[in-house]
């Protein structure tokens, strides 16, 4: 079976990049997969082959429309027997669609907190909806992969996608990459370079859209926590006005911003207690990378935090304000021998979740289903 895959870019940084680069590589001794894509990095591995798409990146607003185009002329005559896109960046036409997320549900989720304004503002937002839309037409698609139930729901609330074409899927995480052999080395490395001694308790927050994902309540949470507690943020986002927030409380000594990371499984070695107080997740695979790294979690319970996530056991959930993250926080912070128990327990919970073999065995399987749908004649609608 000769599949192609698509997705703007595939990498092992980014979040819908990662994992769709993870699951390809998993696939690629079981079908003839091509990746399509404006860049591949590291380049890919055999058998593994690269269609390479030329596509304008910037102004970013233009990505979803011109990616788009590019790759549907890219496809044309090559005969694929199934075209498989990554997210929102989607050819014309596609047989399975995975939905990393849904981006009229985050819509209406700046809506209803009175970003209005903001969001209308911002053209990418108005080319991602278009595209989505065009997307999840009963014409433009045979199925769809949702990577939770939470993306499902999303689909058949604000698309109507029937829930029969609808396939669950959720992501995994490689436990091996994020428990390292040498860790203790990492760690000492990170919290060196970071000026973090061996008695600051570090709060990691790891993730692009400080905004969305709620950095600013762990800021605010820090005066009411002991002087021990420390907060690094890993990610690539104007810190400027979390900074400033920062000096407004008096805390700025206490927050150090890393900036973007390609190794971040080193930062995750060098942190405590990982805070995630997100307004809006999908999935949150970067939860799982945590919990791998034997980390406890602290997040509001949407996308995979609402069901991995047991309070009291591997974790807290938290309302999405400092007041509600001091209280979470402040007894790990305290207590080394809960965060060392809470922690192992995460990593017990995430080696067990799912795994990649997992998500390759059932994509390939919707493949093979769709793939006699369509020698069957099954015709889109």
């Amino acid at each position: 079976m000769r599949v192609a895959m698509s997705s703007f870019r595939f990498n092992n940084e980014g979040g819908i990049e990662r994992a769709s680069y993870e699951l390809a590589q998993r696939m690629s001794d079981r079908v003839d997969l091509t990746l399509v894509a404006t860049d591949v990095t590291p380049p890919p591995p055999e058998p593994l082959s690269w269609l390479r798409v030329e596509a304008r990146s910037t102004p970013g607003f233009v990505v979803p429309v011109t990616y788009s185009a590019a790759a549907t002329k890219a496809l044309e005559g090559k005969g694929f027997d199934i075209v498989h896109n990554q997210g929102g960046c989607a050819t014309r036409r596609q047989d399975v669609i995975t939905a990393h997320s849904c981006h009229k549900a985050w819509w209406a989720m700046k809506f209803r907190n009175g970003e209005v304004l903001r969001a209308l503002a911002n053209p990418f937002h108005h080319a991602v909806l278009q595209v989505e839309q065009r997307n999840y037409r009963p014409d433009r698609f045979r199925r769809a992969i949702a990577v939770s139930p939470t993306v499902a729901r999303e689909l058949t609330q604000y698309y109507k996608v029937d829930p029969e074409r609808i396939t669950v899927i959720p992501n995994a995480v490689d436990v091996s990459r994020f428990q390292p052999a040498d860790a203790a080395a990492r760690r000492a490395r990170i919290r060196t370079q970071h000026g973090c001694t061996d008695d600051d308790v570090v709060l990691l927050f790891v993730g692009k859209e400080f905004r969305r994902k709620g950095l600013r309540a762990i800021v605010d949470a820090l005066p009411h926590l002991p002087e021990a507690a420390r907060l690094l943020v890993v990610g690539g986002d104007d810190a400027a006005p979390f900074q400033a927030r920062a000096r407004e409380l008096g805390v700025a000594e206490r927050v150090t911003f890393a900036g973007h990371s390609p190794a971040v499984e080193d930062y995750f070695q060098a942190g405590d207690v990982f805070v995630f107080p997100t307004i809006y997740e999908p999935f949150g695979l970067v939860l799982l990378e945590a919990a791998a790294s034997g980390l406890p979690l602290v997040t509001t319970p949407l996308g995979v935090a609402e069901e991995f996530v047991r309070v009291g056991e591997n974790g807290a959930l938290i309302a999405r304000d400092g007041a509600s993250i001091a209280r979470a926080v402040r007894p790990l912070v305290e207590d080394r021998e809960l965060r060392r128990r809470m922690g192992e327990q995460a990593r017990r919970d995430a080696a067990g979740y799912t795994s990649w073999e997992s998500v390759a065995d059932q994509t390939i399987a919707l493949y093979e289903r769709v793939h006699e749908e369509k020698r069957a004649g099954h015709l889109l609608s």
